[in-house]
């Protein structure tokens, strides 16, 4: 399977992305593609896999990261993660925090790590997704980027 990316930089592109995390059971109305990075990953001109950056100050949220059923197993999720890690060690950011319900395995095994809410920065607080998206009950995860 030979993957494209291309981050979401028009309209049209952006309503695509966010059926796919809608289908994917993920939430997608507060993105903003003109403040976050999107990147789309494509199979030829088909939607396969998302993933985003919010980035605040010194940390950054990782979210909205899908694979299309039916390619799900195809190390499609770690492309994605490994990308959006480079663009967060390309932009000196100190840390990324994410919330998730149903990914926690596969986030340890890119060496994420449990955290609490009361420890995240006072700047991804104000995120959709701390202050109203996610429910309490997701699991809080950060990753330490080395300088």
């Amino acid at each position: 399977m030979t993957l494209t990316y291309r981050t979401i930089q028009d309209i049209e592109s952006f309503e695509i992305f966010r059926s796919l995390l809608k289908a994917s059971g993920l939430p997608a109305d507060d993105l903003n593609f003109e403040r976050d990075l999107l990147v789309g990953y494509y199979e030829g001109d088909q939607l396969v896999g998302t993933g985003a950056l919010e980035v605040y100050g010194d940390y950054a949220l990782l979210r909205s990261l899908s694979v299309k059923l039916g390619i799900r197993g195809q190390s499609v999720g770690t492309t994605i993660t490994d990308y959006l890690l480079d663009e967060a060690r390309k932009r000196n950011l100190k840390g990324i925090y994410l919330l998730t319900e149903k990914a926690r395995g596969f986030f340890l095994k890119k060496g994420f790590q449990d955290t609490t809410r009361a420890l995240v920065p006072k700047e991804l607080e104000a995120s959709s997704e701390f202050s109203h998206v996610c429910p309490v009950s997701a699991v809080v995860m950060h990753l330490e980027l080395k300088a």
